[in-house]
């Protein structure tokens, strides 16, 4: 197994379905912007094509690690059934990465 550096990572912007049901979208970015305190835009998305309650959220997440408002909410992990998301401690992108393939019962895809 290749390891990744947070250059293999910045511009990352994939998705793929499964034929359980199941999507993984992933998007990562290194970024300059203020409301990104980290320098990073990222959305690690495990979920299905289906909303399916309580197995998911409403918007079909299963577990889900973002920044979307890092400025004001900082980094989040949504895990279904619950509808608040837990905030985390941001390990940096390659870290949190690793960490989504290990918890997620899909195979890592290529993103180099």
């Amino acid at each position: 197994m290749v390891s990744l550096t947070d250059d293999d990572l910045d511009g990352v912007s994939k998705g793929q379905k499964y034929p359980d049901g199941t999507v993984v979208r992933v998007f990562c970015m290194r970024t300059t912007r203020d409301a990104y305190p980290s320098g990073w835009a990222y959305k690690l998305h495990y979920g299905a094509t289906e909303p399916d309650p309580p197995r998911t959220l409403a918007d079909g997440t299963i577990r889900r690690y973002d920044n979307s408002h890092e400025d004001t909410k900082g980094h989040e992990l949504h895990v279904a059934p619950d509808p608040e998301p837990d905030s985390i401690t941001f390990p940096g992108m390659v870290e949190l990465w690793e960490r989504f393939w290990n918890e997620i019962p899909t195979s890592e895809f290529a993103v180099t």
